[in-house]
């Protein structure tokens, strides 16, 4: 999101460097989640925002990109955010919460994460559901 944000102010990771005199390497590295935003000294944050003209709260909401997955087969609503440099899923389907790595934060998989967190949803709900009749079953 923070990358969308600089190209609506056409203001690119360059041109962001020269002004604030944050190295760009940090600043790719911000902008494309490889590192999370939290563990950015608060100073660099500080100084980002403000040149910006965000508060920090705005640019820590922009750095920490979380997407809304839904399934419709399911009516389950998810979401997948970075950690680690990884896109974690994160939803709940009958009273159990479900938290699954997907992949590494890469341009790639940036490209079809919705998609992959709905699969991977559906996917862990199947088998949910299959462990649920296997349990019944057993039981009958």
């Amino acid at each position: 999101m923070l990358k969308e944000f600089l190209c609506r102010k056409e203001l690119s990771l360059y041109k962001l460097s020269e002004i604030s005199g944050i190295p760009y390497s940090t600043l790719n590295d911000i902008v494309n989640h490889k590192v999370d935003i939290a563990n950015i000294r608060a100073g660099i944050v500080f100084k980002l925002a403000g040149i910006l003209g965000l508060s920090m709260d705005e640019l820590y909401g922009l750095c920490t990109r979380q997407i809304s997955v839904y399934s419709e087969e399911y009516s389950v609503n998810g979401s997948v955010y970075v950690k680690n440099k990884q896109y974690i899923l994160e939803f709940q389907y009958h009273n159990r919460v479900f938290k699954e790595e997907l992949c590494p934060v890469k341009k790639e998989a940036t490209l079809f994460i919705d998609s992959i967190a709905e699969w991977q949803m559906e996917k862990m709900i199947r088998k949910q559901e299959m462990e649920e009749m296997y349990e019944l079953c057993i039981k009958a």
